[in-house]
């Protein structure tokens, strides 16, 4: 029996936990990291989340520091879709489950479409897609064999770099909604970190983002902003995933 605790916002990290359970056991569940502590007793444990300025997403954090893996002689690996550079991501996790006396045995690096439209545009070619399936291939392979790939401890301390820019403080106080929006509660459907509510067809944000802009790609409307630098910027969700995967998974319990 298999575990994949996920994160994700845009789908990137959904589908890789999708593709990597359906090669790695015939009985794997997919379980979204949230708030409250996990525990696993399984054969084989994975962490899949992206790369957020060169760490992990503070709710993968926090989740990491809580996570039980009961099973001693679990094979536990992560697999991180990342945008730019990949920073301390897979140091950190690999660090933070050492503490608990837990093997990070593999940790797989796969190229994906950097999707921060504060600062960048999506590319979403087929050439592109193509890339990271070919790399999430062979990553779902090596993990089903369970292979051995340790994480060098090296690039940690660009983690603690990378946290000093994310999330920008008080980031969700610079989402803008427009005249555009259908009060159609998408946004609060996908939010992982249960942040937004629709109060009187208003979007409302309760701040305690995690600055994953899932609310800002996924809103069918394009009606959500954020400080003025994403307007006119096509949205992107991984073109496997569709809403009611991404609601079902991320959405509020």
């Amino acid at each position: 029996m298999a575990t994949i605790f996920y994160f994700s916002s845009t789908g990137n990290s959904l589908h890789v936990a999708k593709k990597i359970a359906e090669t790695i056991s015939n009985d794997c569940s997919l379980v979204p990291m949230r708030e409250q502590a996990a525990t696993s007793s399984d054969d084989v444990v994975g962490f899949v989340f992206p790369v957020y300025f060169w760490t992990l997403p503070k709710m993968v954090e926090r989740f990491a520091n809580q996570v039980k893996i009961t099973n001693k002689d679990a094979y536990v690996f992560a697999a991180v879709p990342h945008g730019g550079q990949i920073g301390g991501a897979l140091a950190r996790i690999s660090h933070i489950l050492r503490k608990k006396g837990i093997t990070l045995h593999y940790g797989a690096k796969l190229r994906a479409r950097s999707n921060y439209l504060p600062m960048y545009t999506v590319d979403d070619s087929e050439e592109a897609r193509k890339q990271l399936n070919a790399e999430l291939s062979q990553a779902a392979k090596a993990i089903a064999e369970k292979q051995v790939r340790r994480v060098p401890k090296s690039t940690l301390f660009l983690s603690s770099l990378g946290s000093k820019f994310y999330p920008p403080k008080d980031s969700d106080r610079f989402f803008t909604v427009s005249e555009a929006c259908i009060s159609c509660a998408t946004c609060q459907k996908v939010c992982p970190a249960s942040n937004i509510q629709l109060i009187e067809g208003t979007v409302e944000f309760l701040h305690k983002c995690e600055h994953c802009i899932g609310c800002l790609h996924n809103c069918p409307k394009a009606a959500i902003d954020w400080k003025g630098k994403t307007q006119g910027k096509e949205r992107y969700r991984n073109h496997n995933i569709n809403l009611k995967e991404l609601a079902i998974f991320d959405g509020p319990q």
